[in-house]
């Protein structure tokens, strides 16, 4: 099949979920014998080769934006339109978009209809899972910056989610809870198939620790938090349950890797300095090239979100054999079985996050958990996840 891919950026000009899965995807789909274009945003600080792991390259030029960092709206708008020329000499069988970048889909579905194009969404959490996730925030931390994100995601929520959604002859998620969550959008439960994302375990296995400063005293705990610092992903409330942590454990050190948008990691900087954790709070911004050594750093991941699908940390830490603690999010907890393979906190909850981080830390059976775990994951490539995405395009095909 000839793919065509619609996605802001792929992992080698950004450091996320979307970005990540997108390229692991586009990756072992060209190693499964599928041909792959993807549609990018061209980043000024960053290379545009022509061809990136088999996938053939195609740049939306920069342009400015309210949000030039993650500018999805006009981009989306940018790539369908881009699409839609090459289609005027080249074919594709399915288009496929992720989450946001879908939007212009309700101004180019007849036209890709009218071509015999089948268009496949990635939907990992809806609009309406992040505005109420935020909303929690806001009534914790409100601020102007987060009130504006509230407002505009809602915007596109009432007036185009429903709208694009409905247009796909398939969508893609990647756990129960957005399904459920599609399906109260008045989405049909037939059109929406499971995929959970995949891990590299060779490569989570094969990695080393970076080479790069470690600014705390030899043999002290060190937890990580590795994704971007937002509001919803609840690091706020990691940092709070530190000064429980250190009561147990004095020398413990939290470090935060992962760039964030909205300067909001300028609220997090003021955080640490209110609660007088410097020194204790190591704030590493965006972090270049491969994540996956930064696990290595790690004596524990945390993943504190308020919302998102199944977290691509949950996987690359087990693969990376380190102990994870993480939020009952509804997605994660029927699909992490069993359940003692992670230590659990609730959503929103500095003292159960605490109280998770100073359980794990104290495991007895800690290295019977991390093999467990590891096991658990192996089962999760991402060939498994590309073979799946290409069974679901195989059955939207128009021709």
């Amino acid at each position: 099949m000839k793919i065509a891919m619609i996605v802001t950026d792929l992992s080698n000009t950004r450091i996320g979920g979307i970005s990540r899965v997108a390229t692991e995807i586009g990756r072992n789909l060209v190693k499964l014998g599928h041909e792959v274009t993807a549609y990018v945003l061209r980043r000024e600080d960053a290379a545009s080769p022509e061809e990136f792991d088999g996938i053939r390259m195609r740049y939306v030029e920069p342009f400015r934006s309210v949000n030039p960092d993650y500018p999805v709206v006009a981009f989306s708008r940018r790539a369908f339109a881009m699409l839609l020329a090459d289609l005027e000499h080249e074919h594709f069988d399915v288009v496929q978009s992720f989450n946001l970048n879908s939007i212009a889909l309700t101004k180019y579905h007849r036209q890709l209809k009218a071509r015999n194009v089948s268009v496949v969404l990635s939907c990992y959490e809806t609009i309406g899972m992040d505005v109420g996730a935020k909303a929690q925030e806001f009534r914790k931390l409100p601020s102007l910056k987060l009130l504006a994100q509230i407002m505009g995601e809602s915007y596109l929520m009432w007036c185009h989610e429903r709208r694009y959604l409905r247009l796909a002859d398939a969508i893609i998620t990647e756990d129960e809870n957005t399904r459920a969550a599609l399906a109260k959008m008045g989405i049909s439960a037939g059109g929406v198939h499971l995929a959970p994302s995949g891990v590299d375990v060779d490569a989570a296995v094969a990695t080393t620790p970076p080479d790069v400063p470690r600014p705390w005293e030899p043999g002290s705990p060190v937890i990580g938090y590795v994704g971007r610092v937002d509001p919803r992903k609840g690091v706020q409330y990691l940092i709070e349950a530190m000064p429980c942590v250190r009561e147990k454990f004095p020398n413990a050190q939290l470090v935060l890797v992962g760039g964030s948008r909205h300067g909001y990691d300028e609220t997090i900087r003021k955080l640490i300095a209110r609660l007088g954790l410097k020194g204790q709070i190591h704030v590493l911004g965006r972090v270049p090239g491969d994540i996956l050594p930064y696990y290595k750093l790690m004596d524990m991941i945390v993943i504190p979100s308020l919302s998102e699908g199944i977290p691509i940390t949950l996987g690359e830490a087990m693969a990376s054999r380190v102990p994870v603690t993480i939020t009952r999010l509804p997605g994660v907890v029927p699909f992490v079985e069993p359940a003692d393979l992670v230590h659990w906190a609730d959503l929103g909850s500095p003292e159960s996050l605490s109280e998770a981080m100073v359980a794990s830390l104290e495991n007895p059976d800690k290295a019977g958990q991390i093999e467990r775990a590891f096991e658990f994951i192996s089962r999760y490539t991402w060939l498994a996840v590309a073979e799946r995405h290409a069974e679901v395009y195989r059955s939207t095909l128009r021709s």
